[in-house]
């Protein structure tokens, strides 16, 4: 582990990257466009966010996990989010929502009490935007802590108490705000599929993957693209059985090719980076097309999705030309590269 001087600008931009890229994109909030509540809301949202990030990849390189392992860790986290964290999973009605109900009926199983296309879309909203995102970010800008814890025995339970302490007022607020009452049943039913699911991390499907040989690279325009469809596609697809079924193929699709590109030898770090750019990027656009929240003026959400589009194109920028696009060329690589990737090291 690296020295805490070296490891605290990484684990900070982390820290307040996630709740950015999970939250504030979509400018839905009701202090959208008002800086100086979004930043102090910013420290609320960064232990959740930012907390749970550091942790998953804690957990992957502490493991030694690749990308596919830290995924499947950010699905279990993705479910556990609307499932018993803010408990929107089950929401019945949300006045401050004018959409919830066209967002929820359409796949609603009445048995379970929950929707099947906003369960699936927010698990993989949280996959892209509060994990993946900024993982893939720190990747990409931060060869020297590829493979390397940034927790260490201090920062490891301070993390995870304030993550802790943040759950709970989260849930309560889903409770007391909103009303929110999920039956035991549905939260034991919802913490079990959540156990399944990073249980996975733990097999083959969530193992590293084998890079068989090295390939001429996947153009850069064409994964930033790749990257906003799959993102775009989460956000606008209909919240009914049709898009439902369309946005499970272009997730399998999608992993399908990834797959095919680590194993070919055709992903590295740029290729990464640019991924999680890519996404923010799709994100920040979406934002613009979102309702204007009740209080927020047409001209302050602009200029917050304005703010944000113009940060999102710089991040690309920098990662297109800092990322080094030559990584994974030369002898063929042991695994595909990913946050517990050790191979790395060698190559400094």
């Amino acid at each position: 582990m690296l020295p805490l001087r070296r490891r605290l600008v990484p684990v900070l931009s982390v820290f307040l990257v996630a709740p950015i890229t999970a939250e504030y994109l979509s400018a839905y909030l009701s202090f959208t466009g008002d800086l100086w509540t979004s930043l102090a809301t910013l420290l609320f949202f960064a232990p959740l966010y930012g907390g749970a990030a550091l942790l998953i990849r804690e957990a992957s390189v502490r493991t030694g996990c690749g990308w596919a392992g830290t995924l499947v860790l950010a699905a279990a986290f993705g479910l556990a989010m609307p499932g018993v964290i803010d408990l929107a999973l089950f929401g019945e009605d949300r006045a401050d929502v004018a959409f919830w109900s066209e967002l929820r009926e359409p796949t609603l199983v009445p048995s379970l009490g929950f929707s099947v296309f906003p369960a699936l879309s927010w698990t993989l909203g949280h996959v892209m935007m509060s994990i993946g995102a900024p993982l893939a970010l720190l990747y990409a800008l931060a060869p020297a802590h590829r493979g390397r814890p940034l927790l260490g025995k201090v920062g490891l339970p301070l993390t995870v108490a304030a993550a802790a302490l943040v759950v709970v007022a989260v849930h309560q607020d889903g409770r007391q705000t909103y009303g929110y009452t999920p039956s035991v049943v549905q939260v034991v039913t919802v913490l079990a599929v959540v156990t399944v699911i990073a249980a996975l991390t733990f097999t083959r499907l969530g193992g590293p993957v084998t890079s068989a040989s090295t390939g001429r690279r996947v153009p850069a325009a064409a994964v930033v693209l790749g990257a906003m469809v799959l993102k775009g596609t989460t956000d606008l697809l209909p919240p009914t059985w049709a898009g439902t079924v369309s946005l499970a193929a272009i997730v399998a699709i999608s992993g399908a090719t990834l797959g095919w590109c680590v194993r070919q030898g055709r992903w590295g770090a740029r290729e990464i980076g640019l991924l999680g750019a890519g996404v923010v990027l799709a994100g920040t656009l979406t934002g613009f097309a979102t309702p204007v929240p009740d209080g927020v003026t047409h001209a302050a959400k602009f200029t917050h999705s304005g703010v944000l589009l113009t940060l999102a194109v710089v991040l690309l920028v920098v990662v297109h030309r800092r990322a080094e696009p030559g990584d994974g060329h030369g002898a063929p690589a042991p695994r595909a590269p990913g946050p517990g990737e050790q191979g790395q090291r060698a190559r400094r």
